[in-house]
């Protein structure tokens, strides 16, 4: 048995996500091998996404979400999108964890841009976490995970002089596309499934005599017009006429934006209940060529997408709530307010109501508590600790020692605490060894912030 648990929030099995092209998985499908197998690769790879892809390693697959909200797109930046992207979010119905993955172009403005001051960024993250922190309860994430800003200097250092599959360096392609064509490019290949693959050794070898693909480049420029931007974004860092100075700047506001994130992630955490968790991985992350796109030089391709999940995932798994867990909302005024003098935890109260949601795979509980004393308002903010053990025929969820399998936390206003565990099993009503097999809950109450010095703890009901 496998199950999640959710509070009065955002769709409990959901992940959202915003940010740019390295969180919509642009370009990242770059298994080709000639000219027009690779401009038909040009654009998002949706299932490669580091944050809400579902063909290999993501934050979305680690966490087992089973709905996206996806928010994310292509040249997407702190200063004209961040706060946009979270309101459309919301908007869209929330989620329980929400990916944020913005800054990189703010660092890559075009050739003679201005960089945003890490004060102008900062405004931009208040207002993107203020939208998502202050949601309507239905559509209030969870959790909000915070991912720093990479280091695109050093990405040009990595890939200026290596080739491109077009040209003969990726500084060609970051030129606008202005660099000399490899005189070793194929233009197609042949395939089994094309009438017309007779044509590739043709013009494969009038390639090698005449350079002739040199007239293909538009159709490089009109694949990149078709998904992306007209020219080759970024030039104030990547385009061989920016100035080292240009470089320099951008580095020292990558540090700088980097700075900001964890400062206002600390400073929102806990605010209306949602947890923010900062990730500086993808900011100190070296990237390895063999992880870049050899469409563009730039992008991460499916080896780098994954690399970026496994070590945000790994930085941030400890800290984040289990899909369908919420903290629950604090409360206003009074209740929100520990009393001066409390010397009794929080018990159970009397009227557990249990229902199955659908067709015997979703039971859903409402669990109340009381106050521990007449003067006591915890009761009213409690923790609740859940576990599920099996209680049947046989242990084979392994889950009949103690209390069971440890599902979760949730704490809620109004001493009302509404729990869904989930049940997945291949028929949706035998277990694994094929037995009709019956499932208790196990809770125990806790205060929520400690009164004076102590948190007190109720017992298992």
């Amino acid at each position: 048995m496998a199950g999640t648990i959710g509070g009065a929030s955002a769709a409990p099995n959901s992940i959202g996500a915003e940010g740019d092209s390295i969180a919509v998985g642009f370009n990242a499908n770059d298994s080709c091998d000639d000219l027009l197998e690779c401009i038909g690769n040009f654009g998002a790879d949706a299932s490669s996404s580091f944050a809400t892809g579902w063909s290999g390693a993501s934050v979305r697959t680690y966490m087992g979400a089973s709905a996206v909200n996806t928010q994310q797109a292509n040249g997407a930046s702190w200063m004209g999108h961040g706060p946009s992207q979270s309101s459309a979010l919301v908007d869209a119905g929330g989620a329980h964890t929400v990916v944020l993955s913005f800054g990189g172009n703010d660092l890559l403005q075009p050739l003679g841009g201005t960089i945003p001051t890490k004060e102008e960024i900062r405004s931009k993250v208040r207002a993107s976490f203020d939208a998502l922190s202050n949601a309507p309860s239905a559509s209030r994430p969870a959790q909000v995970i915070v991912n720093a800003v990479p280091k695109v200097t050093l990405l040009r250092t990595l890939m200026k002089d290596r080739k491109h599959f077009a040209f003969e360096t990726c500084q060609g392609i970051w030129d606008n596309f202005s660099g000399p064509v490899s005189r070793d490019l194929k233009v197609c290949d042949v395939r089994w499934w094309n009438p017309l693959s007779w044509l590739c050794g043709i013009a494969n070898l009038m390639q090698k005599w005449t350079n002739w693909v040199d007239g293909l480049k538009s159709a490089v420029v009109w694949a990149w017009d078709a998904v992306g931007t007209p020219r080759f974004p970024g030039g104030y860092v990547l385009n061989s006429a920016a100035p080292e100075s240009n470089r320099t700047l951008a580095a020292a506001r990558q540090v700088e934006y980097n700075q900001v994130l964890a400062e206002e992630t600390a400073a929102y955490n806990g605010r209306n209940g949602v947890k923010f968790v900062y990730s500086s991985a993808l900011g100190n992350y070296v990237f390895d060529a063999s992880q870049v796109s050899q469409l563009d030089c730039f992008h991460p391709n499916r080896t780098g997408q994954k690399a970026i999940a496994q070590m945000v995932w790994n930085q941030v798994r400890t800290s984040v709530y289990p899909m369908g867990v919420y903290a629950g909302t604090p409360g206003t005024g009074s209740t929100d307010t520990s009393p001066t003098v409390d010397t009794t935890a929080p018990v159970i109260a009397t009227g557990w109501t249990g229902s199955w949601a659908n067709s015997y795979t979703q039971l859903r509980q409402t669990v109340p508590t009381a106050r521990g004393n007449a003067s006591d308002l915890s009761g009213d903010l409690t923790v609740m600790e859940v576990w599920a053990q099996n209680y049947g025929y046989d242990s084979a969820y392994a889950c009949v020692g103690g209390a069971g399998c440890y599902i979760g936390k949730v704490r809620e206003a109004n001493r009302v605490h509404d729990i869904m565990i989930d049940f997945y099993s291949g028929n949706g009503y035998l277990d694994d060894a094929g037995n009709w097999d019956y499932w208790r809950l196990n809770v125990k109450p806790q205060d929520h912030r400690g009164n004076g010095t102590t948190i007190y703890s109720g017992s298992w009901y």
